[in-house]
This record gives C-alpha cells, structure tokens and sequence, in this order.
C-alpha cells in the first residue's frame, strides 16, 4: 500500500511540475502578448501621424504648385517695384501702386 501511495505521490508531484513548467510558458506568452500588444498600438498610433502628415503633404504639393506657376510674375512685380517705384515717396509709391499698377497687373 505504501508503494502504491508513494507511486501516486511521485505522479502528484510530476503533475505538478508539468503544471508549473506550463504555467511559467502561459506568463511568458502572456507577457509577450502584451509587448506585442503594446508595440502594435505604438505602430497604428505612428501610421494614423503619417496618415495625417499625407494629406498635408497632399495639400503642400498643390499649393507648391500654384507658387510654382506665380513665382516669376511675383519676380518680376517686386523687381520692376524696386527698380521704377522704390526711388519716389512713399505718397507718390502708393499712388503709383493703388493707381497705375494694380489695375494694369
């Protein structure tokens, strides 16, 4: 009888240190859920900026465009203004400019 119970006390404890040996690999899966867990939300949170970034990105892109075709008019209005306006008074600039320039441009 002693031997059947000592065999069923060895099986007890070699149940036992299965179930230890399966606990420690359920919290370290469980730990690694959560670090994954946390790096995908790290990751969504960084795509959702860039999300936001393209469409500014977008926007710069046409307004860079619009620039792109008024630059040399805006060139050639501030050089002709410094070179015919920019020697007379301010009085007789903005009369120039409000008058003459403005509704010729």
């Amino acid at each position: 009888m002693q031997e059947r119970v000592a065999a069923i006390v060895a099986q007890v404890n070699a149940l036992r240190a299965n179930l230890a040996e399966a606990e420690a690999k359920k919290e370290a899966v469980v730990a690694q859920a959560t670090a994954l867990t946390q790096s995908l939300d790290l990751a969504n949170r960084l795509v959702n900026g860039l999300a936001d970034e393209n469409v500014r990105w977008k926007n710069n892109v046409v307004q860079f465009q619009h620039e792109k075709l008024t630059m040399i008019g805006n060139a050639l209005v501030s050089a002709a203004f410094v070179s015919y306006i920019g020697p007379f008074s301010f009085s007789f600039r903005d009369n120039l400019w409000k008058n003459t320039w403005i509704p010729d441009i």
